[in-house]
């Protein structure tokens, strides 16, 4: 080292360039063909200008803007000629010419034998290959302006080996870029996600940013060895990142709850992270005992940049996994399904083998041995319930006895009052036989309307028609109990205005304005609008199965039989609905003799019908609005179907 610092500063510097001038064919025809362009004086005092620009003697030049670069000496004709005629003034072509002669026989020699190359040769200190390159880039610039007549070239071990260096850190970025795209690819295919394949490069680019932040932040050039870092980094930080996510995708089945799996997983993999990533760069951290400054930079940086990635995976991942759902291909590739199998299940009508598959994975499923307990009765639930094979027995227990309600076959859905409502369990459950379920809780449905809203929403749908089902025989249910007196009528509407206030836990006015004007509006295209005068039936509805009324504005009333008897109609048992409102009790109004209630406009009003047919082109065409309205319609049918619950249990 320091031999080197001798030679960089005692004497012209350790590196060189050659530039090599030629004469351009056009001026070879246009002058006397007798006169070489390279013997000119015109040519000397070209190169004379080309040095004074070179070394700044006449005030700062484009030269002094490259940071580590020192021209410490030139060796050309200039310089000789200066000295033997103490000056170039008036100088002649024949004297260049006589020059040339007389320098080629005894001195300093600066044409080739066949006199079609001038060679001239820069000394100089550089700090490295990016300023020497720029240098470089500098002349191709600058010194056709001196020479307009000669063609340059430039040649030299120093230049080359510059431009090598320079080549060998751009293939390594160019190499770092595409095993990026490589390892996003391999990941989406792994998670089944493009999204979950950025979640899980992000730390690893995160740390390639900071990295190169540095460098740039400390003007540090990149160099061969330096280039090769963002590529170790990146490999150790994606081996630790699948790591903690297959480790996390299997305490999330086990435990059911995002947070709980990511606290699960951290000290796990996180230790096993921890020590080998230390153990790493204090390896790395060994090379900056080194003389050589590309060698200390390189194992500082190296140990640095795995302390990031490292940080970045323990802080990122933990985070951001607990709001996403995590699916592998290996998990969708065990999951056998079919279109037997998903015609038999509630919950995936209308869903491909594949979307079935992707509701089902973003879920937890469980299996239960016979006589297992599920939930007590009174338990506050936060799930709902899938019977994917097997049978779950659903039962009351009062004083000690048990009562045996209904056996719920592969296919029926349960226990989503519990998890739209977090209300308490209305009965028991336990596994009848050996049972698989599907567990579905808020964990799963909000990862799923974000990655793939189109199935959420199908789902939400497949929620309404159940929820819409259970609604309407409750209902008929609680018309059927028992006759009710209109004497008593207006203390019974009291009472369900009570019940109502008590059970209602979203307000459907205030979440149809949420969606905004925007989605209003594209939900109204989806949507038959049907206007009915003050006093009229609402005869134009049919109240199927899949088929959703909601006043939008006005007031209309649900009125149910006073008996089952009579052919009177009152206010009874429903209510009127008025604002925005999903009038729930539709499917009761049947139009017919039978009809166990009506429905009557008490004021002009303007409702909005969704059919079924027109609900999945919604979830085809806008699948995020699909969702959000129909995890609403689902809300809206729990807090209705709750009141009637109540208003049953009363009567």
């Amino acid at each position: 080292m320091q031999d080197l610092h001798f030679i960089e500063n005692e004497l012209a510097g350790t590196d060189s360039l050659r530039l090599l001038f030629k004469a351009k064919p056009d001026s070879l025809s246009q002058q006397d063909s007798n006169l070489n362009p390279l013997k000119t004086a015109n040519t000397i005092l070209g190169l004379e200008k080309f040095q004074e620009w070179l070394f700044q003697k006449k005030g700062a030049t484009e030269i002094g803007k490259i940071e580590g670069l020192r021209i410490d000496k030139i060796h050309s004709p200039v310089d000789v000629l200066d000295h033997y005629r103490l000056g170039l003034d008036k100088l002649t072509d024949d004297e260049v010419d006589k020059f040339y002669a007389k320098s080629g026989e005894k001195g300093p020699k600066f044409l080739s034998d066949a006199e079609d190359i001038l060679q001239v040769t820069l000394r100089m200190t550089s700090s490295g290959s990016t300023s020497f390159l720029a240098l470089r880039d500098l002349l191709i610039q600058k010194v056709p302006e001196f020479l307009p007549d000669l063609l340059f070239s430039y040649t030299g071990g120093s230049v080359l080996a510059s431009e090598s260096a320079n080549n060998i850190a751009q293939g390594q970025i160019n190499s770092v870029i595409l095993a990026l795209v490589i390892v996003f690819v391999m990941l989406s295919l792994l998670f089944l996600s493009w999204k979950m394949g950025v979640i899980a490069l992000f730390p690893n680019i995160i740390t390639i940013l900071v990295f190169f932040g540095l460098l740039g932040w400390l003007d540090i050039p990149i160099g061969v060895t330096i280039s090769v870092i963002a590529a170790i980094a990146l490999g150790i930080g994606v081996d630790d990142t699948i790591h903690f996510l297959s480790h996390y995708n299997e305490y999330a089945n086990k435990l059911r709850n995002k947070r709980k799996a990511s606290v699960k997983t951290i000290p796990v993999v996180g230790r096993a992270m921890l020590f080998s990533t230390i153990s790493l760069s204090a390896g790395f951290i060994l090379f900056s005992q080194s003389e050589m400054e590309s060698v200390i930079l390189f194992g500082s940086f190296t140990a640095l940049t795995l302390l990031v990635c490292l940080a970045i995976d323990m802080t990122f991942l933990p985070s951001v996994v607990m709001e996403t759902g995590l699916i592998t291909v290996w998990d969708y590739v065990g999951l056998k399904f079919d279109e037997e199998f998903i015609n038999e299940i509630d919950l995936f009508q209308n869903m491909s083998v594949r979307e079935a598959k992707i509701a089902s994975l973003m879920a937890y499923t469980v299996d239960m041995k016979p006589g297992k307990l599920l939930f007590s009765q009174g338990d506050v639930g936060d799930e709902m319930y899938v019977v994917l094979n097997g049978s779950i027995s659903i039962f009351l227990e009062k004083d000690g006895q048990r009562t045996d309600l209904v056996r719920l076959e592969k296919g029926k859905t349960f226990g989503e009052m519990g998890l739209f409502r977090n209300a308490e369990r209305s009965a028991g459950a336990e596994a009848y036989e050996k049972t698989r379920l599907l567990v579905i809780n808020r964990d799963c449905l909000e990862p799923l309307k974000k990655r793939n809203p189109k199935i959420a929403a199908k789902l939400y749908l497949n929620l309404a028609n159940r929820l819409q089902s259970s609604l309407k025989e409750t209902d008929e249910r609680l018309l059927t109990q028992k006759d009710f007196d209109l004497a008593s009528l207006e203390t019974k509407l009291i009472e369900q205005e009570k019940i109502e206030r008590e059970e209602m836990s979203i307000d459907p006015e205030a979440e149809w304005e949420k969606l905004g004007r925007k989605w209003r509006s594209k939900l109204e295209s989806y949507s038959e609008i049907i206007n009915v005068e003050s006093g009229k039936k609402l005869t134009k509805v049919k109240p199927e199965k899949g088929n959703y009324l909601f006043i939008r504005s006005g007031e209309v009333a649900v009125e149910s039989r006073v008996s089952p008897k009579s052919s009177t109609f009152s206010v009874g048992y429903c209510w009127t609905r008025k604002d925005f409102d999903l009038i729930g009790e539709i499917v009761l109004c049947e139009g017919n003799g039978d009809s166990k209630a009506r429905a009557i406009a008490r004021k002009d009003s303007t409702l909005m019908l969704f059919t079924q047919d027109r609900l999945l082109a919604l979830t085809q065409q806008q699948p995020r609005i699909a969702s959000q309205f129909l995890e609403n319609l689902v809300c809206f049918f729990s807090d209705q179907l709750a009141i009637a619950d109540k208003r049953l249990q009363i009567n």
